[in-house]
């Protein structure tokens, strides 16, 4: 059977097992990169499969369906992500003053 006969093959879908949450800037991360490919974080990801779930509904709702491209420094990965210092600062600034006027 050759590949035009039955197709190409299904990719492997992604589960929540496959995948972590940065807990510096909060993006999707292969369980495999040892830093965030979008902050390049180093510490602590977030793993549990009940919060990894939601945040993978909402990427699909965002993107479509998940591609474990997506989440690695591959030069597909989307760029949009990476943000310049002035607004990671800025947005540091609001996330700290949400935090002292609880």
């Amino acid at each position: 059977m050759s590949w035009q006969q039955s197709g190409p093959r299904e990719a492997h879908a992604l589960t929540a097992s496959d995948l972590k949450l940065c807990d510096l800037c909060g993006a999707l991360n292969l369980a495999s990169n040892r830093e965030c490919f979008v902050c390049r974080w180093r510490g602590r990801f977030e793993r549990r499969e009940d919060i990894v779930t939601m945040a993978m509904e909402l990427a699909s709702r965002k993107y479509g369906c998940l591609e474990s491209w997506q989440f690695s420094g591959s030069p597909f990965a989307d760029i949009g992500l990476r943000r310049s210092f002035r607004s990671r600062l800025v947005g540091a600034y609001l996330r700290l003053r949400d935090w002292l006027l609880r």
